[in-house]
C-alpha cells in the first residue's frame, strides 16, 4: 500500500513535485522557527497552541478513511484498482484491509509532513534558541495529536458510514468542548488536547493517556467499518430542460451550465464547495485575530487585507468544480474543452460573488470600516477574476493535477504572489499614506482586469483543441 500511495502521488503530479511538498514544509519551519527568535513578544504557550492545534485539524482533514473505503468499494476510479477493493475478490476481510490502509496513511502522513517540519525546527534550533530536549518532545507531542485528530476522524467516517444521523451527537460533544474552552474558559485547551497537556503540567501521564486513546479510537474504527457495501442509487426527475431555462441569461453556455449545476447538485458537493470557499477565509479572519490580539503582535488588518484573501482563495472552487467527474465521455460529445471550461467558470464566478461580497461587508460592519467598503469590493472582484482567468489558463480542467505539476506551481505562483503582496502592502498604508495606498489598489485593478482579459483569451486558445482526455503533465508548459 506504501508503494501504491507513491506511485500514486508521482501519476498524479510527478516526481518532483512529489518531493516538492516536504521539501517546502521544511523550509519554511526554519523560516518561521529562525524568525520566532526575533518575535519575544509572542508567547510560548500561544504558538504550542497553534501548533498543536494545527496538527490536530490535520489529523481531521486526512483521517475520513472510512468514507475513501466506501468511494473506493462503491465506485469505478476510471481504469485504477486499489488494493482496498481486494476483499471484493480475495478471501480477506475489509476491516482487516482498512487497519492496514490506516498504519500507511499515517506512516506516509508522518514521513511526508511532520518529520519535515520537525527537521525544520532542529535544524533552526540553535539560530531561535531551542533546546534540542524540547524539539524532541515537541516531535513526540505533535506526532501524538496527529494520530488523535486521525484516528477520531477514522472513527467518526467509521459511523458516518453506518448513519450519518449518529455523527450529530459527536460534532455536539466537540462544539461543546470547545466553548468550555473559548470563549467560557472553564477548561483548559490542555484538557481537551491532551499531548498539549503535557505541556503544561510536564506529566508523562498525558503522553500515555495519548497514546492509550489513539488506540482506543483507531481500534473502534476498525470494528466499526463496514464488511460489505453497496453502490448508492438515487432516481431523479428530469431536470436539464427548466435548469437550461433558469440559466438563459448565461447565452451559449446555459445547457452544459446546467448540466454542471445539476451535477454539482446531486453529487452532494454543492455544500463542500461553499464550505472549501468559507472556511479558509474565515480562518484567515481568525489567524488575523489571534496574531492582533491574542499574540499582541502590532499589525493592523483590515478590510482591504480581506478583501484581497478573496480573489486569491477562489482558486478552491474552481478546483473543486474540476473534480466531480471524470470528463472523458465528453469527447463523444458535440462540445469543446473550451467551452465546458466557461461554463464552469460560470458556476465559479456565481458561487464566489455571492459569497465574497457578504464576507467583505460583514468584515467591513464588525471592524467599522464603511468607508473602505467600496475600494475593497473593487479588489475583491478584480482578484477573483483575474484568479479565475489565471488557474483556467494554466491547468483548464485539471486543476487538481496539473497545479501540483512543478512548472505549473512556479507559474501560477509568479502570475498571483505579487499582486497578493501589493495588496497586503496597500493595506498597511492606508491608515498612514491613504492617497498612496488608494492609487495603487485602483492601478493594480485596472490592470489585473485587464490581464484577466488576456488570460481569458489565450486559456481560449489554449484549450480549444485539447481532448478531454488530456492528463499529461508534459503539456503544462505549453
Amino acid at each position: 500500500m506504501f508503494k501504491e500511495e507513491l506511485r500514486l502521488q508521482k501519476a498524479f503530479i510527478g516526481k518532483v513535485a512529489a518531493a516538492f511538498f516536504p521539501v517546502m514544509i521544511f523550509f519554511f519551519s526554519v523560516v518561521l522557527a529562525v524568525a520566532f527568535s526575533f518575535f519575544r513578544r509572542i508567547d510560548v504557550a500561544t504558538v504550542l497552541l497553534l501548533l498543536h492545534a494545527g496538527f490536530a485539524l490535520y489529523g481531521l482533514s486526512v483521517g475520513a478513511l472510512a468514507l475513501i473505503g466506501e468511494q473506493v468499494m462503491t465506485r469505478r476510479l476510471g481504469q485504477a484498482n486499489m488494493l482496498l477493493q481486494l476483499p471484493q475478490w480475495q478471501p480477506i476481510s475489509f476491516r482487516r484491509v482498512m487497519a492496514v490502509f490506516y498504519l500507511k496513511d499515517a506512516t506516509f502522513y508522518i514521513l511526508y509532513s511532520i518529520l519535515p517540519l520537525v527537521g525544520g525546527i532542529a535544524v533552526a534550533a540553535p539560530l531561535a534558541g531551542i533546546p534540542w530536549t524540547s524539539v524532541g518532545l515537541l516531535a513526540l507531542t505533535l506526532f501524538l495529536t496527529f494520530m488523535v485528530g486521525m484516528s477520531l476522524s477514522f472513527l467518526v467516517s467509521a459511523v458516518a458510514v453506518r448513519s450519518r444521523p449518529a455523527v450529530l451527537p459527536v460534532a455536539l460533544l466537540g462544539l461543546v468542548l470547545v466553548l468550555l474552552v473559548w470563549p467560557l474558559g472553564l477548561m483548559r485547551p490542555g484538557h481537551i488536547l491532551l499531548p498539549l497537556g503535557f505541556w503544561y503540567a510536564k506529566d508523562p501521564l498525558f503522553l500515555a493517556a495519548s497514546a492509550l486513546l489513539v488506540l482506543l479510537l483507531s481500534t473502534g474504527a476498525v470494528g466499526f467499518s463496514k464488511e460489505r457495501f453497496e453502490a448508492p442509487q438515487k432516481a431523479y426527475r428530469s431536470a436539464l430542460l427548466p435548469t437550461e431555462r433558469a440559466f438563459s441569461f448565461v447565452g451559449a453556455s446555459r445547457t452544459l451550465v446546467a448540466k454542471e449545476w445539476i451535477e454539482l447538485r446531486r453529487s452532494g458537493s454543492l455544500g463542500a464547495v461553499v464550505g472549501e470557499y468559507i472556511g479558509p477565509l474565515l480562518a484567515v479572519y481568525l489567524f488575523a485575530w489571534l496574531f492582533r490580539t491574542g499574540m499582541g503582535v502590532p499589525i493592523e488588518f483590515n478590510v482591504i487585507f480581506y478583501a484581497g484573501m478573496v480573489g486569491f482563495l477562489g482558486v478552491m472552487v474552481y478546483s473543486w468544480l474540476t473534480n466531480l467527474e471524470p470528463n472523458e465521455f465528453m469527447n463523444a460529445q458535440p462540445a469543446t474543452v473550451e467551452q465546458v471550461i466557461r461554463a464552469k467558470l460560470v458556476l465559479y464566478f456565481l458561487l464566489t460573488s455571492v459569497a465574497s461580497f457578504s464576507y467583505v461587508v460583514v468584515i467591513g460592519v464588525i471592524d467599522g470600516e464603511f468607508a473602505l467598503l467600496p475600494l475593497s469590493l473593487l479588489v475583491a472582484g478584480a482578484t477573483t477574476v483575474y484568479v479565475a482567468g489565471v488557474i483556467t489558463r494554466l491547468t483548464g480542467l485539471w486543476t487538481n493535477t496539473m497545479l501540483f505539476d512543478v512548472r505549473v506551481l512556479a507559474k501560477f505562483s509568479g502570475a498571483v504572489v505579487p499582486p497578493l503582496i501589493v495588496v497586503m502592502i496597500a493595506s498597511f498604508l492606508i491608515r498612514n499614506s491613504p492617497v498612496l495606498a488608494v492609487v495603487l489598489l485602483l492601478v493594480e485593478s485596472a490592470v489585473l482586469l485587464w490581464a484577466s482579459r488576456l488570460m481569458f483569451r489565450g486559456m481560449a486558445n489554449r484549450w480549444r483543441r485539447e481532448h478531454f482526455s488530456f492528463a499529461t503533465l508534459g503539456s503544462a508548459g505549453e
